[in-house]
């Protein structure tokens, strides 16, 4: 089974193309049913869908949310797949397991004015100024926070206001910035250039780079967006991933089409993006005003 695995793995890595960081996810969820056949001592060879109905109900007993649950299901799923399309196995011992229900949730969204007093905060120093060019991008683009922190200043075309990027599967689309995207990054640039000479580093092109000439660790990021929750008071969660959603809903309350916003986010399926279709307050005042005969302004 470990040699399996392995194998499995250095094939998504490989001709899968895909992201070193979905390569590790499928690996640490299929080393768990690795290590529930071990328990139980179950070789692959002898696994059936009983096997994989158990260890089912082992996830489940074990209180995971349902998307971790269906994670673990999808990777083993198409891991065994796999070894029954090469012919290794006989048997899919998870092809009729089903997925665990998920309740839909509602993002988290910024409100316009949230945005705007992030997006407009006074940038004094050049760490003001990269965080403040950061939060620009990330509502601009609506790229994940991987995307944002790989971009690079040979992806983009400033003049065209638009960036390319390589999202997951490493599949490339363009985003496109916004004039205040643009304004941020041309005050930004030149401050970035004098910070790799004023460190005696080379310029390999990343684009968001700190005081010290480095690529912004992950840790930092959330260190930032956990200091500007606190310091404007947001009570609502404020992540790198509640830009994306704000992005996408802000795009829909304003008449965008959903297929539109489905290529901005680099979603494979539209059924992703259309957890956005939530009527928010501002779409269901619009809907109000225009369609209850007293809801009508007068002309």
């Amino acid at each position: 089974m470990d040699e399996l695995i392995r194998s499995y793995i250095t094939y998504l890595r490989t001709v899968g193309g895909y992201s070193e960081k979905t390569a590790v996810a499928y690996e640490h969820d299929l080393r768990r049913f690795e290590d529930w056949m071990k328990r139980h001592g179950v070789e692959v060879d002898d696994l059936t869908p009983e096997d994989a109905r158990s260890f089912t109900v082992e996830l489940y007993e074990s209180k995971l949310k349902p998307a971790t649950i269906n994670r673990i299901l999808s990777a083993n799923r198409s891991f065994f797949h796999s070894l029954c399309e090469d012919g290794r196995l006989n048997i899919q011992p998870f092809k009729r397991i089903r997925r665990a229900k998920q309740g839909q949730r509602i993002p988290t969204v910024l409100s316009e004015d949230e945005i705007n007093s992030l997006l407009n905060h006074p940038c004094d120093t050049y760490d003001r100024l990269l965080e403040v060019t950061m939060f620009n991008l990330f509502y601009s683009t609506g790229c994940r926070l991987s995307e944002i922190t790989e971009m690079n200043i040979r992806d983009m075309d400033i003049p065209g206001r638009r960036v390319l990027v390589t999202g997951k599967g490493n599949k490339q689309r363009y985003v496109f910035l916004t004039e205040r995207a643009v304004r941020m990054l041309e005050e930004y640039l030149p401050q970035r250039a004098a910070t790799l000479e004023r460190c005696r580093l080379e310029d390999d092109g990343t684009l968001l780079i700190n005081k010290k000439g480095r690529k912004l660790p992950l840790s930092t990021i959330h260190i930032i967006f956990d200091r500007y929750r606190a310091e404007l008071g947001l009570t609502k969660k404020f992540t790198p991933h509640v830009f994306r959603h704000t992005f996408a809903t802000h795009l829909l309350d304003n008449d965008s089409d959903i297929r539109i916003v489905q290529e901005l986010l680099g979603h494979e399926s539209i059924g992703t993006t259309q957890i956005y279709t939530h009527v928010t307050g501002k779409r269901l005042e619009k809907i109000y005003r225009d369609s209850h005969p007293h809801g009508r302004k007068e002309e």
